[in-house]
């Protein structure tokens, strides 16, 4: 009889326990505020701690380039490129060169004419025969 007595009491201790944990777990969901986004208004979301909070502002800052400062210098510079290497026609130099006639003297010979070669410059070997 003694053994049955310690089973019962043991039986009750570990059903109070059992009831305390659920009636915990209840608690723990009627104090929650939200359970999912619907739970919570159209501007807002249910956080991970159960309650709504509303969306962050994010503010995005839009950057406007402006390349017509960089498109002039560019141009110019094709146009400069472009005279350089076209200059000789665009200014066609102007012919100061003045004919330089050898002064004569006497000690320069004339040039002689020379005769004619008819023997071509290179003469093969007669005595070998090719195949």
């Amino acid at each position: 009889m003694l053994n049955k007595k310690s089973e019962a009491g043991l039986t009750i201790i570990v059903i109070v326990i059992i009831v305390a944990l659920f009636l915990g777990w209840i608690i723990n969901l009627n104090q929650r505020e939200c359970i999912s986004n619907k739970d919570c208004g159209s501007e807002a979301y249910c956080g991970s701690d159960f309650s709504c909070h509303s969306f962050p502002t994010i503010q995005k800052t839009v950057v406007q380039y402006n390349f017509l400062v960089p498109s002039i210098m560019i141009g110019i510079a094709i146009i400069i490129a472009a005279i350089i290497f076209r200059w000789n026609q665009i200014r066609p130099q102007e012919e100061t060169k003045q004919a330089v006639e050898p002064a004569y003297d006497s000690t320069i010979k004339a040039p002689e004419e020379v005769e004619e070669i008819i023997e071509p410059y290179y003469k093969g070997n007669k005595d070998v025969k090719t195949p």
